[in-house]
């Protein structure tokens, strides 16, 4: 400690003032002496606290009378150890002998105390602090110190311990031996309260003199777990060594650094290397003293992962070894583990490996082709030619991005269709994305499709929406029903298709995009380019790859899969166990079905879930399949009955051809009059 650290600033009195008596000084009560300082500020001398009110209440008095010569000075960076005996006051003073402030005893003294309470806090935190049991007793076997872990085990406060005899708290301690012979002892087994400790003891000497004793102790019990954690962890080396040692395979390690560790028998048996040559060496070394041609170990610690190569030891063994790093908790390379095993044992298996990559290569084009033809469960059923051609020309068409066209009447499947060109193409972790043209106004399909910018019309979200083209990005967008498209949007959707992007309703830039386009529609666009309901250049761009789906009236060898498949899944789902007599395959094969597919499932469906009886006959046939024959209800009037069978003639036509337009055709009746009839006998769908 230094006099800095004690040291008291105090403003000097100025000789000159003490002459003339200007005026009163404030004076500190505490302070009993003040440096007095002449008119270059240099220090002269001290005067009391006494003497300095004296000079003030007496002006006439010499002032010099009162100065005190006998005050020691000292530099700030002083240390403390020269205010001892009878120097404690003392004036400090830079090398100008400018006054930079006093030591007064008073202030000495409430230092040392502060600074003893500062150790005696340290040291008491320093003793608490250790894990072993501390006790210190004077030269008459008084307790002196006692830290927390002898409170602990004696079950006893501090404050109850310092200044009682050992002996009369630990009665076999061995304290007055050491008082008595003055010398150590280790590794004692004592009892402390109900626990076993392993005590070391050592007198306190003051040079030759014994001034009391020490004993550090620990708890056994933690030894003994110590010994017994050491016990189990030589087993698991002797067990790891013997592991090592039994592969067949050679083991070779190094630390992270490429110094090598330890080899196994097998290492030794394969390379011809024993272990004395190489344990304790750096990698680096033992290839330039060529044992080794490369080291994978080096090219591990490179790129920090798995790495296998081919390696030359000692120039003529050839071996095919795999190097593994291994990281600590702090993600730094720890070890690296090498696996060896000499090549030739492995030719015979590499040549087999290339034929059969041979052989898989070759079959890989047929069984593509064979899977892309068979039926999948919960997709396409089917057992027709057409089918067949169907799917497999999808399976080819998935294998690029050309545009597709799926005509057909509704419920053919034309949405399974598209799915499975996406799945064989772009896979199904890629974006499906599906939208109905028929099922939206112009101006939400646009939006749908194209997206919009923040603020382009009322009701708009504030941040924006992408649009169905940029959700499908790298995937595939299905646009279903794209004979219902208005005009002025197919002008943006060629664009989109030619250019591969597209503009946000509202928006200023272009958006490239990445999607496959895939179209769907029941009705005949060539007709419609005709009459001038769907653009020219629009048509061609969409008719690039044409996949036509005939309708299940002329494909009936499917029928009877369907039905097995229909039964079988709603089975499943309900928990039935229902079955299908002939005859209803027999109606069912028979029937026209205008809805198709769909139409044939929703059959399935309620006759299963409307009977009762585990078999279903043609009982339970909806009376549209059991009877084709319509009568008007008996006692209508004519007039009556004629409304009644243009409503059955109606909705039979349109059920079978599922258009409007195409009913006015059959039925050579003005479209106009069948959509107005339809409203009245409620066939429309709201």
């Amino acid at each position: 400690m230094k006099i800095s650290d004690v040291m008291l600033r105090v403003q000097p009195v100025l000789l000159s003032t003490l002459a003339h008596g200007r005026g009163a000084l404030k004076l500190a009560e505490s302070i009993d002496f003040y440096p007095v300082v002449d008119d270059n500020h240099q220090y002269v001398g001290t005067i009391s606290r006494e003497c300095l009110l004296l000079a003030q209440a007496l002006p006439e008095c010499n002032p010099a009378a009162f100065l005190q010569l006998d005050i020691a000075c000292i530099a700030l960076d002083t240390e403390m150890d020269v205010l001892t005996g009878s120097l404690q006051k003392a004036v400090v003073l830079d090398k100008y002998r400018h006054v930079l402030g006093i030591v007064t005893d008073s202030l000495l003294i409430h230092t040392l105390r502060k600074s003893l309470s500062e150790f005696k806090d340290r040291f008491s935190t320093v003793i608490n602090s250790a894990q072993n049991g501390i006790l210190a007793v004077d030269s008459q076997g008084r307790i002196i110190i006692a830290n927390r872990v002898v409170e602990r085990l004696l079950e006893i406060g501090q404050d109850k311990l310092l200044g009682r005899q050992v002996a009369d708290v630990i009665p076999n301690t061995l304290m007055p031996l050491i008082l008595e012979t003055q010398k150590p002892l280790l590794g004692q087994k004592i009892a402390i309260g109900s626990t076993v400790v392993m005590a070391n003891y050592s007198p306190i000497l003051s040079g030759d003199k014994v001034i009391g004793a020490v004993s550090v102790f620990q708890d056994i019990s933690i030894l003994e777990n110590t010994s017994s954690e050491l016990t189990y962890v030589k087993g698991l080396m002797n067990e790891l060594e013997a592991i090592i040692n039994s592969s067949y395979d050679g083991m070779f390690i190094t630390d992270g650094q490429g110094v090598v560790l330890r080899l196994n028998r097998a290492y030794e048996r394969i390379t011809g290397i024993n272990a004395s040559e190489i344990i304790g060496k750096d990698m680096r070394q033992l290839v330039e003293e060529k044992y080794y041609d490369q080291s994978v170990t080096l090219l591990v610690m490179e790129k920090g992962e798995r790495i296998t190569i081919n390696q030359t030891v000692k120039g003529d063994r050839r071996l095919l070894v795999t190097g593994n790093p291994i990281f600590d908790e702090d993600g730094k390379l720890f070890r690296v583990v090498t696996n060896v095993r000499d090549i030739t044992e492995l030719s015979n298996l590499q040549e087999q490996l290339t034929k059969t990559k041979e052989q898989t290569l070759k079959y890989k084009t047929e069984l593509s082709h064979l899977r892309s033809m068979q039926m999948e469960e919960n997709e396409i059923i089917f057992r027709s030619r057409s089918m067949a051609q169907v799917v497999a020309t999808a399976t080819k068409v998935a294998e690029v991005d050309s545009t597709v066209l799926i005509t057909g009447d509704s419920g053919t499947g034309k949405e399974l269709i598209a799915k499975l060109i996406h799945k064989r193409g772009k896979g199904i972790s890629k974006p499906f994305i599906k939208i109905n043209c028929a099922a939206l106004p112009e101006q939400l399909l646009e939006s749908e499709l194209f997206g919009y910018e923040a603020g382009a019309f009322t009701g708009a979200k504030k941040e924006g929406k992408p649009g169905l083209f940029e959700l499908a990005h790298n995937g595939t967008l299905f646009l279903d029903e794209v004979g219902d498209m208005p005009l002025v949007l197919q002008v943006k959707l060629l664009r989109a298709i030619q250019e591969r992007e597209i503009m946000r309703v509202g928006g200023t830039r272009p958006i490239k995009v990445n999607v496959r386009i895939i179209t769907a529609t029941h009705q005949n666009l060539s007709d419609m380019v005709e009459k001038g309901g769907f653009r020219t250049d629009l048509y061609y761009r969409l008719m690039v790859v044409p996949i036509y789906l005939a309708p299940l009236r002329d494909r009936k060898e499917d029928i009877p899969l369907l039905i097995v498949h229909f039964l079988e899944k709603y089975n499943q789902h309900f928990g039935y166990n229902k079955t299908i007599c002939p005859q209803v395959f027999n109606k069912l094969i028979d029937y026209s079905w205008p809805g198709n597919v769909r139409e044939l499932e929703n059959v399935i469906e309620r006759m299963m879930v409307t009977s009762t009886d585990e078999e279903l006959t043609v009982d339970h046939l909806p009376e549209s399949l059991s009877s084709r024959h319509f009568l008007p209800k008996r006692g209508s009037k004519l007039k009556a009955a004629v409304e009644q069978a243009e409503a059955f003639l109606l909705g039979e036509t349109y059920k079978e051809h599922q258009s409007w337009q195409k009913v006015a055709e059959i039925l050579d009746v003005d479209r106009a009059t069948v959509y107005r009839k339809a409203k009245v006998y409620g066939l429309l769908k709201s």
